[in-house]
């Protein structure tokens, strides 16, 4: 089984809109753990780690919830093997 690292940062209308706590709720149930936050520029922050379809998986159920509040995403892909033992909203 490979494990990977995601991490998402999504731009837009992403603040003050209930983005961490959709984005937990869209990844209830799912195989990852990590963490959403907010950063101090305005952006979202997301990194998901589990198995390589878990992680794709998650990413198109944020996606997908979100769609309309994000309007541009950059993500990086990273080897090794989940830091966190469970998903969290970081405030």
């Amino acid at each position: 089984m490979i494990f990977m690292r995601r991490r998402i940062i999504y731009k837009g209308r992403v603040q003050g809109v209930g983005f961490r706590w959709n984005t937990s709720e869209a990844l209830k149930g799912s195989e990852v753990t990590g963490f959403v936050r907010n950063l101090a520029d305005g952006s979202v922050e997301l990194l998901i780690e589990g198995t390589t379809e878990c992680v794709d998986e998650a990413q198109k159920r944020v996606d997908e919830r979100m769609r309309g509040y994000w309007i541009s995403r950059r993500s990086e892909n990273r080897g090794g093997d989940p830091h966190y033992g469970d998903f969290r909203i970081l405030y």
